[in-house]
């Protein structure tokens, strides 16, 4: 899907990455967040690997993910490593990469007692930047003692997209793909959505859809 909207959150992503500090994106579902941070993973490619994780996950489950993405291709054998041995290897490794590494936790709703030890073996070892990708349910508590591991730390909450940037993801669709919606369309689409990115993103692929089957008028349900 097409980028839009969080040009000032992506600056500042790279800049706090560029001091060295790890980040904490908060937001409720459906903002974009993971989106956000993809995009800055592709268009800092150049300097940063982005190595993204989901948190949800349990701790075992989570390092064996990683060390899938960071080891060489052929060198992680899952089967008979135990966790700790796993934890130490990502913690420990040498990169042949010439980026820095950032470790991208997604979906972090709740430190259990066992993902909080691992949070600290891994901030402990800094090796890594971290970007930390917060459910709004995250107790109060968990998201403090996130942010004392994670320090320095910089915090980003992003929101609901202005109208102006909306009706710029939906007249980019419209222009891809031909799509015959006069500029009240496009307006009437922005409004409706209500600047909700997972919103704008659910209205242009059933337009889409509405659209490769024959249909002309924009679709308002």
């Amino acid at each position: 899907m097409y980028f839009v909207g969080r040009e000032k959150e992506a600056i500042q992503i790279q800049r706090a990455l560029e001091r060295g500090e790890n980040l904490v994106l908060m937001g409720k579902y459906g903002m974009g967040r993971t989106s956000l941070i993809r995009h800055v993973a592709r268009i800092a490619r150049d300097r940063w690997r982005f190595i993204f994780a989901d948190f949800s996950q349990t701790p075992g489950e989570i390092c064996r993910h990683l060390a899938q993405e960071l080891l060489p291709e052929g060198k992680f054998k899952g089967k008979g490593s135990s966790y700790k041995s796993i934890r130490f290897r990502i913690s420990t490794m040498d990169f042949t990469d010439q980026r820095n590494p950032v470790l991208v936790l997604d979906n972090i709703g709740k430190l259990s007692r066992p993902k909080m030890d691992l949070m600290r073996y891994f901030c402990l070892g800094r090796r890594y930047r971290f970007v930390a990708i917060v459910e709004n349910f995250l107790p109060k508590g968990d998201l403090f003692l996130l942010r004392s591991w994670l320090n320095p730390v910089k915090s980003i909450s992003v929101s609901y997209l202005n109208l102006s940037k909306a009706r710029d993801f939906f007249r980019h669709y419209a222009e891809e793909y031909y799509i015959p919606w006069t500029e009240s369309d496009i307006h009437n689409l922005a409004k409706m959505s209500g600047g909700y990115p997972l919103g704008i993103k659910e209205i242009v692929e059933r337009n889409l859809k509405r659209w490769a089957e024959g249909g002309i008028e924009p679709s308002y349900r």
